[in-house]
């Protein structure tokens, strides 16, 4: 992307659950079912809220996800309002090593864009392109400044919700492009230092802090809802 092209970003949510001690998954990655159906029925609200879905290949094949919207209501709304019935489907990976028999490629009631580098193999590459918009960058990683600016000017994405894994969301905030934070946190412990936290595995330090203010705070079925907001800083 030449200067002076447009590189304005959609906005950036991520969606998270969380266990009391900073834990988003097991140390083996397994499915995330910890938290109650009222967290999960809130998940689809906030997928039917947004333009695009965005998640990490590797959360993509843990949790077996398809990314869809499944209640027929939130895509009826979504349809009133002039909006496709289920939002755009993204799945980012650096190297690309995507199971081709995973349940994102065979779910079709939603597009879906893969992110991706040259680095994915071709075999791979000839799999998928079948069942999806595959767009791969010249480069070690997706970069994802310009990969987001290109999902607002091609696809119209205007909101985005990215739902794992933790490095992404890492990714996404050491790239300052983190606007909203929407947190549940259960009432469960896994412990561990080998289980992912909110950022990931232990790494080294943002560039700097990014500092969000709370915006509501609820309880429901036992568990802590929070939705948080970027908090510009003030020179």
């Amino acid at each position: 992307m030449s200067a002076g092209q447009d590189l304005r970003v959609p906005r950036v949510c991520a969606h998270f659950a969380m266990t009391a001690d900073g834990k988003i998954s097991t140390k083996n990655l397994t499915p995330s079912r910890f938290t109650s159906p009222s967290d999960k029925s809130r998940l689809h609200l906030i997928r039917a809220s947004n333009d695009a879905i965005l998640a990490g290949r590797g959360t993509v094949e843990a949790d077996n996800m398809s990314m869809g919207l499944s209640r027929l209501d939130l895509r009826e709304d979504r349809v009133s309002q002039g909006l496709p019935p289920e939002p755009l489907r993204v799945v980012i990976s650096n190297e690309g090593r995507f199971n081709p028999a995973s349940k994102i490629f065979s779910y079709t009631s939603s597009p879906l864009v893969i992110l991706s580098t040259s680095r994915m193999p071709q075999d791979i590459r000839d799999a998928i392109a079948p069942h999806c918009d595959l767009l791969l960058f010249d480069a070690p990683s997706v970069p994802l400044r310009k990969a987001l600016a290109m999902l607002r000017r091609d696809y119209g994405v205007k909101r985005l919700v990215c739902e794992g894994g933790g490095q992404l969301l890492r990714s996404l905030a050491a790239e300052n492009l983190l606007d909203e934070i929407r947190l549940t946190i259960a009432p469960v412990i896994f412990g561990g230092s080998a289980a992912p936290s909110l950022t990931g595995l232990p790494s080294e330090l943002l560039p700097e802090p990014r500092f969000f203010r709370l915006a509501k705070h609820t309880l429901s079925d036992g568990e802590c809802v929070l939705h948080y907001v970027r908090q510009r800083r003030k020179d």
